[in-house]
């Protein structure tokens, strides 16, 4: 289904480039490709507007809005979030989409931990970006995290053990499951003795999930742990 995505995505990899010039060379363009299907996807809903709807009979009204599809549909997925969202509706029987696509989905989530304002800025994505933070987590969880993929998706868990919380980061839990190897385990308990008391907790809270994988961590999780620490 995703086969043809267009264009080449390899540029995407400068979103999280330490040198801020190609950092910011590759934020323009992300943001340039959201800004162009942005203004494709008002001029969609301006035909559907004038013609009172999403199926008008009159040829040239037809045509603008088949063009202002068209155009909102090659700009989005030319931007990083093509390939994210061919990953989030890929399926785990589906090795190649998961090859393909599974490392800018990752991308994504390492673009929100080291450059968080960049990546949450309103101009950097169509629509929520914590929202899409959520499904690519879901994803990630629901179908497994790919081999290619599974070192980058443990260091992001353990960065955010170590960072203040952000939105959705307790999604991050549940991946544990699909990564636990002794060298997770080690780097873990290496955090037992972190200077932050509430790195400390959390990195017990996310060794005993690492513990018992076959217990579901849900939003309730944390707090029902420290409740039962305590």
């Amino acid at each position: 289904m995703f086969a043809d995505l267009p264009g080449d995505y390899s540029w995407t990899s400068d979103l999280i480039a330490p040198d801020d010039e190609v950092r910011h060379r590759a934020l323009r363009r992300q943001q340039a490709l959201v800004a162009t299907a942005a203004e494709a996807l008002r001029r969609y809903n301006g035909v559907w507007a004038q013609a009172g709807t999403p199926a008008p009979s009159e040829p040239h009204l037809v045509a603008q809005m088949d063009q202002a599809r068209a155009d909102f549909g090659w700009h989005r997925d030319q931007s990083l979030e093509g390939p994210v969202e061919a990953f989030c509706l890929s399926g785990p029987g589906d090795p190649a989409a998961e090859l393909l696509y599974a490392p800018y989905a990752v991308l994504s989530l390492q673009w929100e931990t080291s450059y968080p304002s960049e990546w949450g800025a309103r101009e950097s994505w169509m629509w929520s970006p914590w929202t899409g933070k959520e499904v690519l987590l879901r994803r990630l969880d629901r179908g497994g995290v790919p081999d290619p993929v599974r070192s980058q998706v443990a260091d992001l868990v353990l960065a955010a053990v170590r960072r203040p919380y952000r939105c959705k980061d307790w999604m991050y839990a549940p991946l544990v499951r699909h990564i636990r190897d002794d060298a997770f385990v080690s780097r873990l308990d290496a955090m037992l003795d972190a200077d932050d008391p509430l790195v400390r907790l959390r990195a017990r809270f996310v060794g005993q999930v690492a513990a018992h994988p076959q217990r579901r961590v849900k939003r309730v999780s944390w707090r029902r742990w420290l409740a039962d620490d305590a």
